[in-house]
């Protein structure tokens, strides 16, 4: 008798421990499936909305069209206004219809990318020669946790 008083409560507090961490690993997992839902336009994609300076952006490309030939632009923003060219990327549908690429904004010196600032904002996605609109998305003015490297100003 003295065994199941001890042993009921050990394992109604197993069971609510089980729950809280059961719980709590859902709606984590909810965030982020919401913050990195991928923006499409035609066959573009990015894979989320929002990222933090020091994070790949990895883009995909599937179900060009032949006919389809142009260039994708990456835009990073100078002001609230104004836009300049990071990255282009040529794409023709005769040569391949599925293509993915990433990179990682950094701080550099010769592309006048002094810091954070110069790569924080809300930047575009343009691609030329097609009638496909825009994919905006924002580069945070923050470092994710994990990343431990120094975003010091380069210039």
């Amino acid at each position: 008798m003295v065994n199941f008083k001890i042993i009921i409560p050990i394992i109604i507090i197993i069971i609510i421990v089980a729950s809280l961490i059961i719980f709590t690993s859902n709606e984590e997992t909810t965030k982020n499936e919401i913050e990195e839902k991928r923006i499409e336009s035609g066959p573009f994609a990015i894979d989320k909305a929002q990222y933090n300076v020091g994070e790949k952006i990895f883009f995909d490309t599937d179900g060009l069209k032949f006919d389809e030939k142009g260039t994708v632009e990456f835009l990073r923003p100078i002001n609230d206004t104004h836009h300049k060219t990071y990255i282009k990327i040529p794409f023709d549908g005769i040569d391949t219809q599925q293509f993915n690429y990433y990179f990682e904004p950094r701080l550099q010196e010769f592309t006048g990318i002094c810091s954070m600032d110069d790569i924080a904002g809300n930047w575009k996605v343009k691609f030329s020669g097609t009638q496909y609109e825009d994919i905006n998305f924002e580069i945070l003015n923050q470092v994710s946790s994990w990343d431990d490297r120094l975003m010091e100003p380069v210039c």
